[in-house]
């Protein structure tokens, strides 16, 4: 079992105040973190041993393998216009992540990933409301996201975090949240 859930080395701008143990409603922990670039082998090795349903989910095709310089893309953040939060169990293993990257001023895409074994949880309610924090504290207003129509479980959970789900854009639903305290403000 690791010790120590904290990154080895904290990239500039890290944001620790994200840093949480997180309880879910089955009474296990996990620890949530920013992602760092040290994530890359280990986002690599949960995308080759995720089931096929949970990648072509995420990523509308399976099977997914990135090379170098997407995983790099992937894990090297500047945690203002492109922030993620990984969770990891107590035996070290990546569990979830979500993540956002902006669009355009004010404006973020969201994905969240979690292992069918932890879903149901609560663990994708508690990492997508502190990934709404991070935003709201870096100047993003809204947030959208693009998900299969049959994923029944992310849209359940967007819906359950406030966003518009169900909106049909081709052969993908959309789905989006404003989180300006005042209401929808245009952008």
């Amino acid at each position: 079992m690791r010790t120590s859930f904290a990154p080895n080395r904290r990239p500039a701008g890290y944001p620790a105040e994200f840093e949480q143990w997180i309880e879910t409603a089955d009474g296990r922990t996990v620890f949530a973190r920013p992602v760092v670039p040290d994530d890359a082998p280990m986002l690599q090795r949960e995308i080759e041993t995720a089931d096929t349903e949970t990648i072509y989910q995420r990523f509308f095709r399976a099977p997914v393998r990135l090379d170098a310089a997407q995983l790099d893309r992937l894990c090297r953040l500047d945690y203002d216009t492109r922030f993620a939060l990984a969770a990891f169990s107590t035996d070290g293993d990546g569990v979830a992540i979500v993540r956002y990257e902006s669009t355009e001023p004010g404006v973020a895409e969201v994905a969240v990933v979690v292992r069918k074994e932890w879903r149901g949880l609560g663990l994708g309610t508690a990492l997508l409301a502190s990934l709404e924090e991070a935003a709201v504290e870096r100047g993003i207003r809204r947030f959208t996201a693009y998900y299969l129509p049959d994923n029944a479980a992310i849209e359940a959970l967007l819906s359950d975090r406030g966003f518009t789900t169900g909106i049909r854009d081709g052969e993908v639903s959309f789905a989006e949240k404003d989180l300006s305290p005042d209401g929808y403000v245009e952008i």
